[in-house]
């Protein structure tokens, strides 16, 4: 939306700041990544329209855009509350509950989910994985999945998460080889393998810096070059790496490695 219509829907809320207007507005600017105001305005509209659903999943969708994953929770709760069967609440709720490794609550939104959509790629994603994992502790008695059906899940453990944002997700075990994600370029090459080959030595080097300082242990570190953001993090025995374009803001990579930690230590809980 152009600007002189984001300030003409401004005028309109000036005049009757009961109007429906906010919701617009509010979702103008989200799309231009001012969350900031997008917040202040839905904010402002949900205090005077506590009863729709629609006002309480905007506000849910800019908290999560802030990395507010706590009060985008407690608003999609509000939607189901008034609405159960709202389609977007159950996504939101879904893939965030797929990050926090709670993988029943997980499954019961994102089958919500996928019924509402059944084109929503992340969705769809999401849910495959969580049912796979689900499957398997159904049959573990019968022994491990096929290795096969579980190099597919890990290699596309973090693709709910990652969707289009063009970075890159990998859980390297202590070997520097890659468990779980993948790195694959336009041609269809995985270069996963390389790069986990180049940064395995990156976690000692840190432990040894962090003993040498007297820093005690390191739980984060971010890494810019001139062509790329790396952001890095420890998880029990291995590592999670996030790699970004460097025009990718530090913050969205930093959120997206805190989001992949959470997916990550689900899965590793369930390969024990």
């Amino acid at each position: 939306m152009a600007a002189d219509e984001i300030r003409g829907l401004s005028e309109q809320l000036a005049a009757d700041p009961h109007s429906l207007v906010f919701i617009p507005l509010a979702e103008a600017l989200l799309a231009r990544g001012d969350l900031v105001h997008a917040a202040s305005v839905a904010h402002r509209g949900a205090a005077r329209h506590a009863g729709r659903s629609d006002v309480h999943d905007l506000v849910a969708r800019i908290a999560l855009a802030q990395g507010d994953e706590a009060r985008a929770e407690s608003e999609w709760e509000s939607v189901l509350a008034i609405e159960p069967r709202f389609g977007t609440a159950h996504r939101g709720l879904g893939l965030v509950r797929y990050r926090q490794g709670r993988l029943d609550e997980a499954l019961h939104h994102l089958t919500q989910a996928a019924a509402d959509d059944p084109a929503d790629d992340a969705v769809r994603a999401a849910l495959g994985a969580v049912r796979r994992v689900v499957e398997s502790r159904a049959s573990s008695s019968l022994g491990p999945p096929p290795a096969d059906a579980a190099g597919e899940s890990a290699a596309g453990l973090f693709d709910p998460i990652l969707g289009d944002s063009r970075q890159v997700a990998l859980l390297l075990d202590v070997e520097g080889l890659v468990a779980a994600g993948e790195y694959r370029t336009a041609e269809g090459a995985d270069l996963g393998p390389e790069m986990g080959a180049h940064l395995s030595g990156v976690s000692d080097e840190a432990d040894r810096a962090m003993r040498h300082f007297g820093f005690g242990s390191w739980t984060r570190l971010v890494i810019e070059s001139e062509a790329a953001v790396v952001a890095m993090a420890p998880v029990e025995e291995a590592m999670l790496l996030v790699a970004a374009p460097r025009d990718v803001p530090l913050g969205f990579a930093r959120r997206t490695l805190e989001r992949c930690l959470g997916v990550a230590r689900g899965w590793l809980e369930e390969q024990r």
